[in-house]
């Protein structure tokens, strides 16, 4: 039974070193590490404390993945890259610290690390993973860095709790599903950069009561505020040409549409808008698809242009 491992003069850690060492509690990583290889302590369900050594330059993949009793860590200052998976269900993880040089959270780095409440992202952040946070379902808020110019597929997407979140205009793409099933998330600004809401970006956000579409925005993707029953109105401006596949299906709260100068109204768009009494569409429409106001049983005006 191993509980302690703390090395003196050892310069690498390979790949899967530690893998499922069930019963180590405990690890000192010297400053003579300069590389851990990915997977070392992957499995090592004791494993409470680690201090990593100021050579090491890279949480490696998977390195610390199901460690489900590390409750903290310090990364050193010397930490540029944390890696795919690198804690990865490390579901009692509370707190950590991301170091000021780190540019890079790779994909699933934190995925399903439930006790996670806060995380600071430095300003050296350039680049998010694809569901680099998904279902950190205690962290309540986040600020983006202007230093981050994409965000990455499911990046947030079951982050429960998270109320806030401050997103720069120097962000340009923001993948399917970031902010799906937040459903905490009551307001958003999004960034001007940012062209297109994607696909069922905020579906089930059932706290999001408002949203502020810059008027760079040029179409609104297929279920994109889906189920978001607390949205009581919305103002699409006339940059947005599309609108798709229910995207705001099942917004039962939604009694306020301005459809701007969209064109293009597809298949369920408002379906079962359950509030929704009146709605003029703009001279701009060329296409209301089938069930567009499908099961809108408080609509009772509706003004169509010739």
């Amino acid at each position: 039974m191993v509980s302690s491992v703390s090395p003196v003069s050892v310069a690498d850690i390979g790949e899967s070193a530690f893998y499922k060492c069930t019963s180590l509690e405990s690890i000192t990583i010297p400053n003579s590490v300069i590389h851990i290889g990915k997977e070392a302590f992957k499995n090592c369900l004791s494993l409470v404390i680690i201090s990593i050594g100021n050579s090491v330059t890279k949480i490696e993949k998977y390195t610390f993945q199901k460690c489900s009793k590390l409750t903290s860590i310090n990364l050193p200052d010397s930490i540029t890259t944390i890696g795919q998976g690198a804690f990865e269900q490390c579901t009692s993880l509370a707190s950590i610290t991301i170091p000021d040089a780190v540019t890079t959270i790779g994909e699933n780095a934190f995925w399903g690390c439930s006790k996670l409440t806060s995380i600071n992202l430095p300003d050296a952040v350039t680049a998010i993973g694809l569901g680099a946070f998904n279902y950190c379902s205690s962290l309540e808020s986040l600020v983006i860095p202007s230093s981050v110019t994409r965000i990455r597929r499911a990046v947030f997407e079951g982050c429960k709790s998270l109320a806030s979140i401050t997103i720069p205009d120097s962000v340009a793409a923001i993948g399917e599903s970031a902010f799906k099933n937040c459903l905490s998330l009551a307001s958003i600004a999004w960034p001007r950069g940012e062209i297109l809401i994607r696909k069922n970006v905020f579906m089930g956000c059932r706290s999001l009561t408002s949203i502020t579409i810059p008027d760079s925005v040029t179409e609104i993707g297929n279920k994109a505020f889906q189920e978001c029953t607390s949205l009581a109105s919305i103002a699409i401006p006339d940059s947005v040409a599309y609108i798709g596949e229910s995207a705001f299906f099942g917004c039962t709260s939604l009694a306020s549409v301005n459809l701007g100068a969209v064109r293009h109204l597809h298949e369920g768009a408002f379906l079962g808008c359950t509030l929704l009494a009146s709605i003029t569409i703009p001279d701009s429409v060329t296409t209301i698809g089938e069930k567009a106001f499908n099961e809108c049983s408080e609509l009772a005006s509706i003004t169509i242009p010739n």
